[in-house]
């Protein structure tokens, strides 16, 4: 259940950042010589993948580039900057690294989560490997006493009898 807090929680911060950047840098490339990026703040669509693509850490300075190209509007020239790596710090080392270990976690079983009847299967599993090593160990032990493994050595290697080298 934590897991659907976790992710609600993530795209609440998600909207935050998209709402914010929209405030901050909404319209900021209009006069831009190059044309409209495709990572803008104009529509909340935009804005969104914009943040997403942050979060992830995809390609981010790219945007940064851009949007300290066209930082005239902007009081502070510090601004841009600062909002991309208060993002990158909350959400993607924050938020997406929580997001992601919860996901691991939730894929963790615990033996104490288990039944009973599930901790005894396991248990009863364990004892058989272990009894099939055992057993392994004893057959070469048996064939070790009783010559067995003599007399396999004793045999033409197969590679030998193969290409003709060695006739039977």
């Amino acid at each position: 259940m934590s897991f659907v807090y976790i992710t609600m929680l993530m795209f609440l911060f998600m909207i935050i950042f998209t709402l914010l950047g929209m405030q901050l840098y909404g319209g900021y490339w209009k006069d831009d010589p190059e044309g409209l990026p495709a990572n803008n703040y104009d529509d909340f669509l935009y804005s969104f993948f914009t943040v997403f693509q942050i979060l992830t850490m995809e390609n981010w300075q790219s945007i940064l580039f851009v949007m300290n190209r066209n930082n005239t509007k902007v009081s502070q020239p510090y601004t841009v900057s600062l909002f991309l790596i208060v993002w990158i710090f909350i959400g993607n080392f924050i938020m997406l690294n929580l997001f992601l270990a919860i996901l691991l976690d939730a894929f963790l079983v615990d033996e104490e989560e288990l039944s009973e009847e599930e901790v005894m299967l396991l248990k009863m599993k364990k004892a058989q490997k272990r009894l099939n090593k055992k057993k392994k160990l004893e057959a070469k032990i048996v064939l070790m006493d009783t010559g067995e493994i003599k007399k396999m050595n004793a045999l033409p290697v197969a590679s030998n009898w193969y290409f003709g080298q060695e006739k039977a």
